[in-house]
């Protein structure tokens, strides 16, 4: 599995923001699945800590990231599928 700051991203996907964008910014196809697995793990844990509070920026972000990478997957899958 690829981790965070391993060499295949390219430059630091640590923060759920980075490893969000490495995953749509992916075009390899064998790569795209665990990029999306790794950010969509990151954005939940991130999810848990902001949701105690009230609604802010992050939260309404962090709700769009995860609908933009269901989307995400379902394309890669549908590509898979074609091909």
């Amino acid at each position: 599995m690829i981790q965070p700051g391993n060499s295949t991203f390219r430059g630091p996907c640590r923060t759920w923001k980075q490893l969000y964008e490495c995953a749509i910014l992916e075009l390899n196809p064998t790569i795209l699945r665990e990029r999306i697995a790794i950010a969509r793990t990151a954005i939940l844990d991130r999810a848990e800590d902001v949701l105690t509070g009230p609604p802010n920026d992050e939260h309404r972000a962090l709700n769009d990231a995860l609908r933009t990478l269901r989307l995400l997957e379902e394309v890669a899958a549908q590509e898979n599928t074609a091909a």
